[in-house]
């Protein structure tokens, strides 16, 4: 039987299911329109006929598949075992940022609901995903040899 920690993806397949995830996610609002899925969030109609707002919802989901595409970048370049842990800290950092803007938005005790629904918590729980998957990564089995910076 394996053990669980062989269940659970390494550095390189982290990489390319959370970079992976996200172009999904954001090429998904592309494919829907991005002011209709925003409507799912009750977003009040006279947002959603301003371009201004159209234009910085369609730059976040832009952003967000630029984001997806370098992770997975990352994950496939970085060979390093001690820059990979450090790429892995840096990436819990960026989603704790992300995750706190998002239960800061949301439609729950700890939000002020500007999303509405339930559906507005979906984020927070992929970004809770995210920070685990890059949390497990960020602290590897210490070994002198593994962590030992490389010769450039």
């Amino acid at each position: 039987m394996r053990s669980p920690k062989k269940l659970l993806p390494g550095f390189k397949a982290t990489c390319i299911i959370v970079g992976t995830m996200d172009m999904l996610l954001a090429s998904s609002m592309f494919a829907k329109g991005v002011m209709r899925g925003m409507a799912e969030f009750n977003v009040p109609q006279a947002q959603l006929s301003s371009p201004h707002y159209a234009d910085a919802m369609f730059w976040v989901f832009l952003h967000m598949f630029m984001i997806g595409a370098l992770i997975i970048s990352i994950g496939l370049l970085a060979e390093n075992p001690l820059k990979k842990m450090w790429v892995a800290r840096v990436l819990v950092l960026m989603h704790c940022v992300y995750a706190f803007l998002d239960v800061q938005t949301s439609d729950n005790y700890f939000g002020n609901a500007l999303y509405q629904g339930p559906r507005s918590v979906i984020p927070v729980f992929i970004d809770v995903l995210y920070i685990l998957l890059f949390l497990r990564l960020s602290f590897p089995k210490r070994t002198e040899k593994s962590l030992q910076p490389s010769a450039v």
